[in-house]
């Protein structure tokens, strides 16, 4: 991403984006301002973003590797992600080489990506990386049959065994090839959004993974 010379063009070019996109969120203080800054944002997120990220309230990232930007929350705070974006960020997925934006379209792009940010980060990042294998919700079967549903991790794993697993990274054993992932391995933030959303989905007869 050329990201020090799109993010200029992009700001002038926010007012002419397509309407039919899908709209952000309006931010809380209803603010011109703010609201402006949010537009702002989701054009520079088009521009730079869109071919990897799903930048929205809901859809899959065209690039698997790339996080969701209704969970990226739940793994950054928000004034951190505004300085890497600023000083200059590495990402983990490819293709995409390390950039820096300026400081005016680092706060407009995280205005944006709090204005899209989902009730529950956990959900989220279910859905991108977990979804694809496991049934997620309170009912349903798993898409691959050797993968557990989520309402049943309780059977199998104490908390604090599934937090110190996914903090150390899971290694996933389906075993047919189009469902190997690499390890499962999460941050602190996003172990704590996934232990939540366990929690939000438990059931009297499939209860959430319990201490310690």
């Amino acid at each position: 991403m050329r990201v020090l010379v799109a993010a200029v063009v992009v700001f002038g070019l926010a007012a002419c984006v397509d309407d039919l996109r899908p709209m952000a969120s309006a931010p809380s203080d209803g603010t011109a301002e703010q609201m402006a800054l949010v537009e702002d944002g989701l054009a520079i997120a088009e521009a730079n973003c869109a071919s990897c990220h799903a930048i929205g309230e809901a859809g899959e990232s065209p690039n698997p590797k790339a996080p969701l930007f209704r969970a990226l929350l739940s793994r950054y705070r928000a004034d951190m992600l505004e300085t890497e974006l600023a000083e200059g960020m590495r990402v983990a997925h490819e293709p995409m080489p390390q950039f820096k934006f300026e400081p005016d379209a680092a706060a407009a792009l995280v205005a944006y990506i709090k204005s899209v940010q989902t009730r529950d980060p956990g959900q989220a990042l279910a859905e991108q990386r977990c979804a694809r294998c496991h049934a997620i919700g309170r009912e349903g079967t798993s898409p691959y049959p050797g993968a557990q549903p989520f309402r049943k991790f309780g059977q199998r794993w104490w908390r604090g065994q599934l937090r110190d697993a996914l903090r150390a990274g899971i290694l996933v054993e389906h075993d047919r090839a189009d469902a190997r992932v690499p390890p499962m391995k999460l941050s602190d933030a996003e172990i704590d959004a996934l232990l939540g959303y366990l929690d939000r989905i438990a059931t009297r007869e499939d209860p959430a993974p319990k201490g310690p």
